[in-house]
């Protein structure tokens, strides 16, 4: 991990936030909800909303971008509505960042998120067939729940994803 650092993106940091979810949607379009051809279309004040809105994290070695993570919390996690569930979302490393790092950095900037909220676990849906996401995220800590969903993305394409869950410590300060 030696030369990697992670920090949560800025509405300012923008352009370097399009820039590497771009890279992630056209390395692995597979394993994401969206598209590169919806996200291509999307002004800088999209982009800046989702830096403001959504904690997003970017791993950076040096000053090249190689990972990006965001983290949110759904209401109704619990099915009452009163606690939210919070779910990783838009994982990616770069591929020749794979396997130095980057990814338990960005799992535990998601992690502390979710903890500051006080959650109990963080969730995640892996992509059916992204066998190395799916054995990190083990090796991380998250187990299968048994629960899986066919996502239909914008362009009306689908695949099966199942969702994984990994328990919290409480936070403390």
């Amino acid at each position: 991990m030696t030369g990697v650092t992670v920090r949560r993106v800025q509405p300012a940091e923008w352009a370097a936030l399009r820039a590497v979810r771009l890279a992630a949607l056209t390395d692995a379009p597979e394993a994401f909800g969206s598209t590169i051809t919806r996200e291509l279309a999307f002004d800088e004040a999209e982009w800046r909303r989702r830096a403001a809105n959504t904690p997003t994290f970017i791993a950076w070695r040096g000053g090249e971008a190689v990972g990006l993570v965001a983290v949110v919390a759904r209401t109704g996690g619990d099915g009452t509505g009163s606690r939210p569930e919070w779910e990783l979302l838009s994982m990616w490393v770069s591929p020749d960042a794979r396997g130095s790092g980057p990814a338990d950095r960005l799992v535990s900037a998601a992690a502390e998120v979710a903890r500051a909220g006080s959650a109990e676990c963080l969730t995640l849906w892996v992509a059916d067939g992204n066998a190395r996401a799916r054995a990190f995220y083990l090796r991380a800590g998250f187990r299968p729940t048994g629960t899986w969903q066919t996502f239909r993305r914008h362009d009306g394409s689908t695949f099966d994803e199942e969702k994984l869950i990994m328990p919290l410590a409480a936070a403390t300060g």
